[in-house]
């Protein structure tokens, strides 16, 4: 059911930003509410583009952890976290610019990322300027921690900042859309549609809402 998150304004958003950041190798931020699709679309040009990268930070992820798993989505399989951090950013820039061909790294849930992070990041992104686009995406949190970080001046954050490009806010469904996803499931009652529209804040929630229904009708018939 989550396939049919594709198509939405939110989907497109998140496509366009990606083309724009492996096209001009920017650094573009993408905020949005848990639900909004932000994985599904990053996941999604993933698979159908070329040189592009995907890695999903958690919380007991530390940055050793994190850059080996840039190289082992690069292709480079093995343990390397007996390098130095050092060693592994430079390893990553190295292959990110070897030749010209346009790159991308995307990195999903980054409001996991604690001041040193970006630090990191920051390194890797002026190494990468020429060849490599960065798109982080992540919860309203993640950029309200990064203002507040940049205007109470902590070591790196307002360099950090000053990269991002663009950010990119995604917006909650539509009518519309709620109506499609409705639709795609025979659901055409208006005030069905209607009240599975005033009731869920995301996509996640009409896809919930509308296996609760279908399941329903199921016990009915």
């Amino acid at each position: 059911m989550s396939d049919f998150i594709i198509g939405t304004s939110n989907y497109n958003t998140i496509d366009a930003i990606c083309k724009l950041a492996l096209k001009e190798s920017e650094m573009i931020g993408i905020i949005g509410f848990p639900g909004a699709g932000k994985t599904t679309g990053l996941e999604t040009f993933t698979e159908n583009n070329s040189n592009v990268y995907y890695v999903k930070a958690t919380k007991s992820m530390n940055a050793k952890q994190f850059y080996n798993c840039i190289l082992n989505e690069m292709g480079i399989e093995g343990n390397n976290l007996g390098k130095s951090l050092y060693d592994l950013i430079n390893n990553i820039a190295y292959r990110l610019n070897y030749n010209k061909l346009r790159k991308l790294i995307i990195i999903d849930e980054a409001g996991k990322f604690k001041p040193a992070f970006l630090e990191y990041l920051h390194e890797l992104r002026d190494k990468t300027t020429d060849t490599t686009g960065i798109v982080i995406a992540g919860p309203q949190y993640f950029r309200d921690n990064l203002v507040k970080w940049k205007d109470r001046g902590v070591v790196g954050i307002p360099e950090f900042y000053r990269r991002v490009n663009y950010w990119e806010q995604l917006s909650p469904p539509t009518i519309e859309e709620t109506r499609a996803f409705c639709h795609q499931f025979k659901i055409k009652d208006p005030k069905v549609i209607a009240s599975i529209h005033e009731r869920c804040q995301n996509f996640s929630e009409i896809i919930q809402a509308i296996k609760i229904h279908l399941k329903k009708l199921e016990k009915l018939n």
